[in-house]
């Protein structure tokens, strides 16, 4: 239960949540080719880098409905803001100094606080997406859009004006940590209700039980499908690109490009979403995404593949969890399924593109991303409204 919640303050607040975590992940994927120069290693070490960062989530997600549920989200947002802006401060001259295994213990320690506020803004999304009248949950991952094509605008700014990786990472770090912090104080109030020893036990076999269900391990499949394409192209397009003759400030742009279309979806995807419903949406876009990954791999038209890719990719994930969340009572054991299954995934993504890429080239690799959303594709009916408990 929610005491008395402010839908205006508590939107505003887990969409902001939502901007600065992306806008956070962006700064680190736009300069991945700088990063990648800077510790000497190849595409393949580049994709076990780039794991680093899920398998960190990993470890934060398992305990995050635990931690929420004992100390609130407002004490965990703020935490975890806090100490992912720690580890991004140090990020900065670990990558700078080429010390591989302090950047790699940074990138760890960053996903898991992340994971935990993943968690977070995905269940308050769904508290106020279901307070509301109207279909929220685009327009509040809309903002991570804003995040990451802000992200990825201010890093190919400050390429161009020779700012350093520690500068750039410790400024945004503060200014994460601040803003992120401040938000938090946004959510209402849950109040949980007394309940017996029993009770609290059949809530933890409820928790266990999602994971045997049908439909939530094929709602985890689709949304999976959506985060492997978004993670794809944060890791691998900029580097893709420059390896195509892209300097790294128009690789940066292009990325930015391809978060334009995707915020631009999602702000106005709710619209979409009213009118022809969830399913239809989610088919939609598992066909435009495919489209836009092979027009990128196999023609000379990147900014064309992009926009698509972008496109296609806006609402399927806010549109999987929404589905999680069509029974209130098993939303949260249900959207902490899909985000750990998002991490389990995420794990993988890196270093199969990154031993596929340096075997036969990162446009080969996106391959990978383009088959999954094809089965995707394939199951997106699963993500019809349903009341079942």
């Amino acid at each position: 239960m929610t005491a008395k919640p402010r839908i205006g303050l508590w939107f505003a607040g887990t969409s902001a949540i939502f901007f600065t975590r992306a806008f956070l992940f962006s700064t680190w994927v736009s300069r991945g080719p700088e990063v990648q120069d800077a510790l000497g290693i190849n595409t393949a070490q580049m994709g076990l880098l780039s794991m680093l960062y899920p398998a960190g989530g990993l470890a934060g997600i398992l305990f995050a409905n635990a931690l929420v549920h004992r100390y609130g989200s407002k004490f965990i947002n703020a935490a975890t803001f806090v100490l992912v802006s720690v580890g991004f401060i140090v990020l900065g001259p670990a990558i700078e100094n080429g010390n591989f295994f302090l950047a790699s213990v940074c990138l760890f320690v960053m996903g898991l606080p992340m994971a935990i506020s993943d968690y977070v803004g995905n269940l308050e999304a769904s508290g106020v997406n279901a307070a509301s009248k109207r279909a929220l949950f685009p327009a509040i991952h809309g903002l991570f859009g804003v995040g990451m094509l802000l992200g990825a605008s201010a890093a190919s700014y400050l390429i161009d004006q020779k700012i350093s990786l520690s500068t750039s990472f410790i400024g945004v770090a503060i200014f994460v940590g601040v803003v992120s912090v401040l938000a938090g104080f946004t959510f209402p109030k849950h109040v949980e209700p007394e309940i017996s020893t029993e009770a609290k036990a059949q809530n933890r076999k409820l928790s266990i039980k999602v994971w045997g269900e049908r439909r939530s391990l094929l709602l985890a499949v689709v949304g999976i499908s959506f985060i492997i394409a978004e993670m794809s192209a944060g890791t691998w397009v900029p580097i893709a690109l420059t390896k195509n003759g892209f300097t790294g400030a128009e690789a940066a742009s292009a990325f930015g490009v391809f978060w334009i279309v995707i915020t631009f979806a999602r702000l106005f995807g709710g619209y979409v979403v009213d009118f022809i419903g969830r399913f239809p949406t989610v088919l939609i876009s598992t066909l435009t995404t495919a489209v836009g990954m092979f027009i990128f791999i196999t023609t000379g038209l990147p900014y064309v593949g992009l926009v698509l890719w972008g496109l296609g990719m806006a609402l399927g994930f806010p549109m999987v969890v929404s589905a999680m969340s069509d029974d209130a009572k098993l939303a949260a054991p249900r959207v902490n399924l899909i985000i750990t299954v998002v991490y389990i995934g995420s794990i993988s993504v890196g270093p199969a593109l990154g031993a596929l890429g340096q075997a036969a080239g990162i446009y080969v690799a996106f391959a990978i991303p383009l088959a999954i959303m094809l089965i995707a594709a394939s199951l997106s009916k699963i993500t019809k409204p349903s009341t079942a408990k």
